[in-house]
Order: C-alpha cells, then structure tokens, then sequence
C-alpha cells in the first residue's frame, strides 16, 4: 500500500510540473488562460466500517486541471486588425465547420478579404449591407472594391462676417460741413443759365454715403452758400439718391423698373428707399436747386454718378470687389471635383450683405436659362421668330442679401432692396453647376451664420465625395468594423460578434488558444460587444496572457520539492521491505 501512496504522489507532483511548465511556456501566447492543478486525497474503504476514524489514506489523485478564466493585461499594438475584449466575453470562430471561441485577437485578412485566425479559422461576426449591420452570425468579410462617387447635393455654410467691417465707399455719420471734406463723398458743380441781366450760379451738390445700400444724402450750396439769403432755407432739403451697383444688375426680379447702366440712379426722394420706390432711372425725379435740375436724361446737368467712390464689378478674382470670400470642394456624379466659392460684400449700416456665388471661378450659370415676363411670369419669345428667348444669369440671382437682426443673429436670404419684395427668407440654391447633370440642384443652407465684431470666418461641409480605393479598415469598441477609403469616407462593413458562457470553466480546450463548448459549459449566448454582459472592444491591442511568472517559479519549486518528497517515501518503503526480505 505504501508504494501506491508514493507513486500517486509522485504521478500527481508530475502533473503539478506538467501544468506549470506548460503556463510558463505559454507566458507569451497572446489570450493564453493559465491553468492549475486541483487534487483529491484517496481512500480505500469497505461498505462496513466506511468512514472510519482507523482508515489511512492511499495517496493523492488529480481531479481536474482546471484553467482560470481572468483578463490579462491589454498591450497596444501598431495593427488595426490585432483585437483585445475589455471585460467578458470570446471571440467567435469557424473551424471547419465547428464553431470555436477564443480571447487571442491576433486577426489577419485573407486573399478574400476575410477575417481569419493564424491557423486560418475565420473569424465570426455580422456583416454590413449598405452600412446597416445584419443580424445574421457569418464569416466577417472586408471587400476590397472601390467606392462609388456621390454628387454633392448640399452645402452648409456657416460663417461670421465681420460687423466691423466698412461698406465701400463708407457710411459718413458726421454732420455736412462744405468746408470739411470728411463730411461727404464726393461733389458735383453745375452753372446755373439764367436770362440776362442775371448772372450765373456755382450749384454745388454734395453726396455723403448713407446707411442705406448704394444710398447718398445730397446736399447742396449755391456760390458756397447752404442758405438761400431770399427764403432763409437750405436751398435743398433732405434728399437722398440710390444708384445700382457697378453691374447695372437692379431688374424687375427686384423691385420694378430696370436697367443694365451702371451706377444710375434709381432712385431720388426725401427718404431712404423702400423696395416699391426703386425704378427706371430715366423716371427718377429730378434734384432742382436754384432752379437748376440735376436728372438723368442724358441732357447736362445730370445726376453725378459714383463711379469712382463706389466699390466695383464683383470680381472673385480681385479682393477688393468684395469684402469677405472663400473657396471650397464640391464633386460631380462622377466624382470630379469643382470649386464652389462664396462672397460677401457688405452693403450699408443696417446689417445686410451681398451674397455672391462661383462654380469654378465662374459667376454665371453655363446653362441659359428663360428669359421670364416681370408681369406674367411666363418665358418670353422672341418677337421675330416666336422662339423661345433665353438668358445667361448668375447662379445666385442679382442682388441676393443675407439679412441679420440686431443681435448679429442671421435672419435669412432675400432677393432686393429690404424691405423686400418677397417678405420670407429664400432657401439658396444654385443649378447648372454639375457638368454631368445639368438639371442638378445644390442647396446652400447657411446655418447659424452671424454678423459679429470678429474676423471674418466660415465653416464649410458638404455631402458628395469623389471615388475612392480602400485604404485600410479598423475597429471601434463596439466592434464595428469600418472601413477607410481614399477619398476620406468611412463606411461600415460590418461587427464582430462576443460569445459568453453560463460555465465558462466547462469549456474544452481545443489547442491554438481556442475552446469549445461542452454539455458542461452550456451552449453559446452569441451577441454584440457592449450589449448585455459582453464587453468592449479595443482595437489595435491585444490580450496578454493572465500567466504570473513569479507565481508559476514558486509552484516549480512547489512542485519538485513534493516530487523529491515523494521520491522518499518510496525509498523507505523499499527500504522497510528489503529489511523484512532479510529476515531469517
């Protein structure tokens, strides 16, 4: 009996070494799960008298090897595809058609673009249709065609358009003096043509720039003179003339009346203008002083244009035709790529800027568009043949204004002179841009824009894309596969799946690091990382093993210390028995 209690001593201290070397070899093998060794004492025992207190033991047994399920430290790696759970949870494999579960996340992709193993078992999950993640459990897979284009359709832009800033030429608040030129813009001078005996007159006009877009207060004197001697009155009272812009671009879209003459005057009353004031500058009233009238009849004097003073032809070319721009990307059906650019200049005191827009450097939309009657609406034709008559107009219409309240809050996008024509804000759009699909709209929506007394700035972002090859794919915690492309697009192909047990200790190793499951670990709770009781994922890192090699040095020890100690019991039993052999 004595030497079967030894050998299972021996045979179980054999198999603490065999498990603690095998630890310690795998110290290093990424989602290792160290194993112990967990023994049973023996006892040979008869139905009468079992249990006795006189029953000595017959050695030690093994019970089980049993492998201890704790996380292991997570080390950062360089690979995107190298896979750490943070908290519980496996990986879920196919091997050959059995399914498998293992924490090392070392991952590769094959010549398909499948997620696999080391040893080649792929690597389970739910694979993406357009972004949305299925719900059925297969092989993870990573296609490798390009990306398609997508048009832009949308612009949004946000920006701050400096408050601070100064129309062109800028608003005089001071009080007109003649003799002090800070007080007005620029002057006129006219001789008035009196009948004989009289003698003629210096009638001088004064045009200070006003709050008002394109607006100038006139003021006058006669021989140097702002009182007429005769009434004792100003020899003008309060004026003011609106001119349009250096394009001649005021239209019947705008307020009625029309002109293609740059600077004329649209203008002249004893107010700023309202939109319905605004008309032909052949029928504007005339500024009379002294019996002379300054019109716009083409007969002298007529009314002095700014020419010179007032800011000139927008041109994205030159910086000074505008107070504020910037360019930015938008792309075609096919993924060509056009500069769309966006301008402001700001017109006036009372928070309004003109918005202009560019598609590669181009103001005017390439496809002509109706030419539209201002009272019926309908396209207008041509009187001599009856065709169909068409224009080239500029893709945001002539004299678009962006509108800000008190506060330097935007109100919103009109068409005019405020108050405007059309009371409610525009949605901005412009068509003709995509070569590809002239009928193509782009919206332009500008967001929380304000008018602040900052630097001028914008933020852009639109939704198209050009084509794209795929450049490399990653993981986030939940596990989503995403895929990143060229273009700068990501797209979603996919989520691993997490596999839990109710006995994870029943598990069956089933070598490379992976288990399988047994009737004693229960079948598999598949689901997704960060649902439930799985945990998350992190990517590019993976699962050290949980071997603590300090301990696994003294179990070694442990481990031939009970071997040697064992060795001894059966030396003495050997030795007692060869004493009873020599008895005589």
């Amino acid at each position: 009996m004595g030497f079967n209690t030894a050998l299972s001593g021996i045979k179980a201290s054999a198999d603490f070494l065999s498990t603690t070397g095998n630890n310690i070899a795998n110290s290093d093998t990424t989602g290792f799960k160290k194993s112990r060794v967990e023994f049973g004492d023996l006892y040979n025992t008869n139905v009468i008298g079992a249990g006795s207190s006189n029953t000595i033991g017959s050695g030690v047994a093994v019970n089980n090897i049993a492998q201890e399920f704790s996380s292991g430290n997570i080390s950062y790696t360089d690979n995107n595809l190298d896979l750490a759970v943070d908290g519980t949870g496996f990986f879920v494999l196919d091997i050959g058609g059995t399914q498998a579960y293992t924490r090392a996340g070392d991952f590769k992709l094959n010549e398909e673009g499948y997620l696999v193993t080391n040893d080649g078992a792929n690597v389970q999950g739910y694979n993406a249709n357009n972004g949305i993640v299925g719900g059925a459990l297969e092989d993870l897979q990573v296609p490798t065609e390009r990306i398609a284009p997508e048009a832009t359709t949308e612009v949004n832009l946000e920006f701050n358009l400096d408050n601070s800033s100064e129309d062109e030429p800028p608003y005089i608040a001071a009080s007109f003096d003649p003799g002090d030129p800070e007080t007005y813009t620029y002057t006129q001078t006219a001789n008035t043509a009196p009948a004989p005996p009289a003698t003629p007159q210096a009638v001088t006009l004064y045009y200070s720039k006003a709050e008002a877009p394109n607006t100038y207060q006139v003021h006058a004197t006669v021989d140097g003179e702002e009182i007429d001697p005769v009434t004792g009155t100003a020899y003008l009272s309060e004026t003011y003339v609106t001119f349009d812009d250096a394009e001649g671009s005021f239209s019947a879209t705008a307020a009625g009346g029309g002109t293609a003459i740059p600077f004329a005057p649209i203008y002249t009353g004893t107010t700023q203008p309202n939109t319905g004031d605004l008309g032909d500058p052949a029928a504007v009233l005339g500024i009379a002083v002294a019996g002379l009238t300054f019109d716009f009849d083409g007969t002298q004097p007529d009314i002095s244009t700014p020419d010179n003073f007032a800011r000139e032809a927008f041109d994205p070319a030159d910086n000074s035709t505008y107070t504020y721009g910037n360019s930015n990307t938008i792309y075609d059906a096919l993924g060509e790529e056009h500069t769309i650019g966006y301008y402001f200049i700001k017109q006036g005191e009372n928070n309004t800027w003109e918005m202009k827009v560019t598609v590669d450097g181009e103001v005017n939309n390439p496809v002509p568009q109706p030419v539209l009657d201002p009272v019926t609406g309908l396209q207008q034709t041509d009187p001599v043949t009856g065709d169909p008559l068409f224009e080239t107009v500029p893709y945001l219409p002539e004299d678009t204004n962006v509108q800000f309240d008190s506060e330097g809050k935007i109100i919103g996008a009109y068409t005019g002179y405020a108050p405007y024509a059309v009371p409610s804000p525009a949605q901005l759009s412009i068509t003709g841009w995509d070569p590809t699909n002239a009928n193509a709209e782009l919206e332009i929506d500008l967001g929380k824009s304000t008018q602040y007394a900052l630097s001028s700035s914008d933020t852009f972002s639109q939704d198209g894309y050009a084509a794209g090859e795929l450049q490399g794919v990653s993981f986030d915690e939940d596990g989503m596969l995403i895929a990143s492309y060229t273009n700068q697009q990501t797209a979603v192909l996919g989520q691993i799946a997490l596999a839990n047990f109710d006995n994870v200790d029943g598990l069956t190793p089933a070598g490379d690091t992976s288990w399988v499951a047994s009737s004693d670990s229960g079948a598999a709770n598949v689901g997704k990382p960060g649902t439930g009781t799985f945990g998350s994922i992190q990517g590019g890192a993976l699962e050290e093993s949980n071997v603590d090699i300090t301990e696994e040095l003294v179990a070694l020890i442990e481990a031939q210390r009970n071997y040697q100690a064992n060795s001894k019991t059966l030396e003495t039993e050997n030795t007692v028995t060869q004493t009873i052999i020599n008895l005589r």
